[in-house]
């Protein structure tokens, strides 16, 4: 009789041991859990802007090359967005932004003063557009994405901008006659670019290097462009700098940049016009080929962004001339 209840004690204690285990399993297992999704959490957070919005104010000039002429200003408000981004997405450590930007731009003769088309070396035009664009990243590679749809010619109101400029901001400034503009006509054109990126030497005085193919299909623009970019100075990688627009980046940087680049141009409706087919009185054909040179200076900090950038472009038809301009940008996150 003793013996049966030995064994009764020893399978008790068998049992009851079996099941701390298993009970203490389920909670290591529990606790396991709950710390891959704190883990989880915190990288979702690390992997997500401090501010998720920004708004833009940029605008380009030639002014301080005491000129009005060709590309004379390009006045742009745009608003930016982080988007969310899906469990797979945020594995494979994307990033996605939207943009909203409205511009102007306005294009003009050398001789502001003819009233005779054979002085012309260009036409008048103007176009106001709204541009809609998907920025994507992915470690050392970006894809945007950007479609315009807007208007050229007098429904612009290039010309009433430009001539209330110079009869308010300047003295005795030279008030353009708009001869033969190009015609009024919608436009709807889609923008391509990639960027692939490569980081020669590290901080605190980086230096990166980046292929930068576009493309451009519309009745505004047709063409085919590679760019090569330099940056030096301190920068942080692609999907955080504000070289790119990143909204993700939190540290300071203060660095310069240095572009190269050619284009094919197969068409440019602010001096063709509409290839769809417009009245334009005055119209002339494009260089098929363009260069273009840039340096700029920029400057993150905070919530700030600043940039300001020196271009250069080559003529873009025959009977024009190379270009020069400057680009100021202020940009703040909230």
């Amino acid at each position: 009789m003793i013996k049966i209840f030995h064994y009764i004690a020893l399978l008790f204690l068998i049992v009851s041991s079996s099941l701390n285990g298993q009970t203490l399993i389920a909670s290591k297992e529990q606790h396991l859990e709950s710390q891959t999704q704190r883990i989880d959490s915190l990288e979702s957070t690390l992997w997500s802007p401090d501010y998720f919005d920004q708004f833009e104010l940029r605008q380009d000039n030639d002014f301080l090359h005491f000129t009005d002429r060709y590309y004379s200003t390009g006045s742009f408000l745009g608003l930016h967005r982080w988007l969310p981004l899906s469990p797979k997405q945020l594995e494979q450590r994307q990033t996605r932004q939207y943009s909203l930007v409205l511009y102007q731009e306005i294009y003009t003769p050398t001789d502001l003063l003819t009233d005779k088309i054979k002085f012309l070396d260009r036409p008048y035009a103007g176009f106001i557009g709204l541009n809609n664009g998907l920025t994507v990243t992915r470690r050392a590679h970006l894809n945007r994405y950007n479609f315009v749809f807007g208007i050229a010619g007098p429904w612009s109101g290039s010309e009433t901008v430009q001539s209330a400029f110079h009869n308010s901001a300047t003295v005795d400034s030279k008030i353009a006659t708009w001869l033969s503009q190009v015609d009024n006509s919608f436009h709807l054109n889609a923008y391509y670019e990639y960027v692939r990126e490569w980081q020669w030497n590290p901080k605190p005085f980086a230096v990166y290097f980046s292929l930068n193919p576009k493309a451009a299909l519309g009745t505004k623009d047709a063409y085919v462009e590679q760019d090569v970019v330099f940056y030096f100075g301190r920068r942080s990688s692609l999907q955080k700098s504000m070289a790119y627009g990143q909204l993700l980046g939190r540290e300071t940087e203060l660095f310069f940049s240095t572009r190269f680049g050619y284009r094919y141009v197969l068409h440019d409706a602010m001096l063709q016009g509409n290839w769809l087919g417009d009245n334009s009185v005055y119209t002339v054909t494009p260089y098929r080929m363009m260069y273009f040179f840039n340096v700029g200076f920029f400057w993150r900090y905070k919530r700030n962004d600043v940039f300001l950038k020196y271009h250069y472009e080559s003529a873009r038809n025959r009977s024009a001339e190379p270009h020069l301009y400057v680009s100021l940008s202020y940009s703040r996150r909230y």
